[in-house]
């Protein structure tokens, strides 16, 4: 799977907030912030979903994977999905780093990936036990 996911029960508005929390809290910061509801209305006219992406970056493990391929910033940041379903419920999904990471064949880097993807697994668990 390349991807983490689960469902929590608070609010669209406040499911960001919770995840820009738990991200902080594991080290991650959001450098991005892409609202695709208002950017697919503004350049397409169409409706979606409410539809937000944050790209996360943990900056020590950023700086350990581009020592270990230079090239590996192509692959950054992170991304963090929340999304709010038809039927009113929230879902917060995040890429897997290390099926992110797989292409670069450093050993190195695969460390870095492991760590990488133990922390965004943490992030979408502690999501899970969030009232």
């Amino acid at each position: 799977m390349y991807h983490f996911s689960t469902f929590i029960n608070c609010s669209f508005e406040e499911a960001i907030d919770r995840v820009t929390d738990t991200l902080r809290e594991e080290g991650m910061g959001v450098l991005t912030t892409i609202d695709v509801q208002a950017a697919f209305k503004k350049k397409l006219d169409v409706d979606y979903h409410r539809y937000t992406i944050l790209g996360a970056c943990h900056p020590l493990i950023a700086y350990h994977m581009l020592q270990a391929d230079d090239k590996a910033g192509v692959l950054y940041p992170c991304n963090v999905v929340i999304q709010e379903h038809k039927d009113g419920r929230v879902e917060v999904s995040a890429v897997d780093p290390l099926m992110m990471f797989l292409m670069i064949h450093d050993p190195k880097a695969k460390e870095v990936a492991i760590d990488a993807s133990q922390k965004m697994q943490s992030v979408i668990e502690r999501l899970q036990v969030q009232p």
